[in-house]
């Protein structure tokens, strides 16, 4: 059965969903989503022989969200390699969507005796984000407001819908609801406030992190939905060339979201990565 756990690393405490027993595995989401997303995965890994731990990232879902709080790269990595340290564990392979993803390269590249392997699904961090984005929050109103405007019902359809190839089928009532209680949440918007204002602190570039992407050496598998329109399957390609031995799989009449749109073959691979990967490379 899948528990509701809480864990405090350095003074913050991160909610997480966790299963199983056997080789730690901790999974990331992407911005504005929470460890709910990765439920299906959690219990499908737990069920295969491994301790899944599904973390809602500071800021996000049932987490602490401090407004004062240094978001940064460097503060979630920190975090992550001091979770899998207070969890008992000498290291963990990290399944990171989106956001999470230049999270989890942050974890691997300044911890890596933390991370024993990596997976990237539709990462952020390897195309230019338009300077409205990155510096919106840090306007005079122009943040609250753009915040208002994305908690409209009828904006987060249309947002949600340019994340899935079909999205009639995925783009529900129930899921529109639960992003608009998201956003519409004072704490949750004074954290995603937060995080705008800081945006170059948590940019893959910025934060010096892509340069230092060469220095992995842990196995690495990239997944990504061909017609994903939020990042395309370009970023993939590019983070499979900085990654040295990265493995690329692409997944057909796929969006952002391969591990839900394409939940069969997403999981497959993934569990054939993770009884194979770290062996693979050390055969290399």
């Amino acid at each position: 059965m899948i528990q509701s756990i809480r864990v405090t690393v350095q003074g913050f405490e991160l909610h997480a969903l966790e299963y199983g027993e056997g080789p730690a595995v901790v999974l990331l989401h992407g911005f504005g989503n929470s460890s709910e997303d990765w439920r299906p995965t959690v219990e499908l890994l737990g069920r295969s022989g491994y301790r899944a731990i599904a973390v809602d990232a500071l800021g996000f879902g049932l987490s602490d969200k401090p407004a004062d709080a240094p978001y940064s790269l460097t503060l979630y990595a920190s975090l992550y390699q001091g979770l899998v340290a207070a969890l008992g564990l000498e290291r963990a392979t990290f399944i990171a969507h989106s956001f999470g993803g230049k999270i989890a390269m942050a974890t691997a590249v300044l911890y890596p005796e933390r991370v024993e392997q990596l997976v990237l699904v539709d990462s952020e961090g390897f195309v230019p984000i338009p300077l409205l984005m990155r510096k919106g929050g840090t306007i005079p109103f122009l943040g609250e407001m753009m915040l208002w405007m994305s908690a409209r019902p009828q904006v987060l359809q249309a947002q949600l819908g340019a994340f899935f190839y079909e999205p009639k089928t995925y783009v529900t009532a129930e899921l529109v609801n639960r992003a608009v209680a998201t956003l519409q949440d004072p704490a949750q918007r004074q954290a995603l406030l937060k995080l705008s204002r800081c945006y170059d602190d948590h940019d893959l570039v910025r934060s010096g992190i892509r340069a230092r992407l060469g220095e992995l050496r842990c196995p690495t598998l990239i997944l990504w939905g061909e017609e994903d329109r939020v990042f395309s399957l370009a970023s993939g390609q590019a983070a499979q060339r900085e990654i040295a031995g990265a493995q690329l799989v692409a997944f057909p009449r796929c969006g952002h979201f391969p591990q839900v749109e394409a939940f069969r073959g997403f999981h497959g691979v993934v569990l054939g990565f993770l009884a194979h990967g770290g062996k693979e490379r050390e055969d290399q």
